[in-house]
């Protein structure tokens, strides 16, 4: 039993030995395929801006609280028509009843929130255009999106330093002398977004002036 057992033993040992001796170390061989993701970003500036922002009232008269917010609304709307601003819109108007669960559950009135946004091609005049909505009835903002005309050819930019980005990824993986088999685009985003919320004026205003939006993109290249 114990001559068997050592003959089993013998045999796994000489066959593991012959496994290690006949493949080759990682550093030693010569990749055949590769597949690598690249990334790049390319920052541009830009050349106009989405602001949203929010008029809300609260009333314990519910048809009070809606007047009083289309009230507000038409302050706005007309103050930034006087700014040289016409596209504004209404992206949602709602109403609903507010109630204190402190001590049981009381009414405490009615919230009306109305939702605009409007359009700035002049960046220089963005922080101006933030503080008269504020003083004339809009109780924060909620967001600044920038936008750039430039942005495909950024894109395209970002691209195109991302295959580069690859390439150099293969050849210190050791992929040397391969060629681009299939270049897959993977995904791209903006980071264009500011979020800010201003609720007792303009006393808190930034300068919102001098953005950069970062374009970004990733590929999926493959080699051989």
């Amino acid at each position: 039993m114990k001559k068997k057992f050592l003959s089993i033993f013998v045999l796994l040992l000489f066959v593991a030995l012959s496994f290690c001796l006949s493949a080759p170390s990682y550093a030693e061989s010569n990749l055949k395929c590769l597949s690598v993701i690249g990334n790049a970003t390319v920052e541009i500036a830009p050349d106009s801006a989405k602001v949203s922002a929010v008029i809300e009232t609260l009333d314990v008269d519910s048809v009070k609280s809606k007047d009083d917010n289309l009230d507000k609304l038409n302050a706005v709307t007309e103050e930034l028509a006087n700014l040289g601003v016409t596209d504004v819109n209404v992206d949602s108007f709602s109403s609903y009843a507010c109630y204190d669960y402190d001590n049981g559950r009381n009414l405490k009135g009615y919230s009306t929130n109305c939702y605009i946004s409007f359009t700035v091609n002049d960046l220089g005049k963005i922080t101006s255009y933030l503080d008269s909505i504020l003083q004339n009835g809009a109780t924060s903002i909620r967001s600044i999106t920038y936008t750039s005309s430039n942005f495909n050819s950024a894109y395209n930019e970002a691209m195109t330093k991302a295959v580069e980005n690859a390439m150099e990824k293969c050849e210190t993986l050791g992929g040397k002398n391969l060629n681009i088999i299939s270049i897959k685009e993977d995904y791209s985003y903006s980071s264009n977004y500011l979020y800010r919320s201003f609720c007792d004026g303009a006393d808190n205003l930034n300068n919102f002036e001098n953005q950069k939006i970062e374009v970004n993109a990733k590929v999926i290249v493959e080699f051989a």
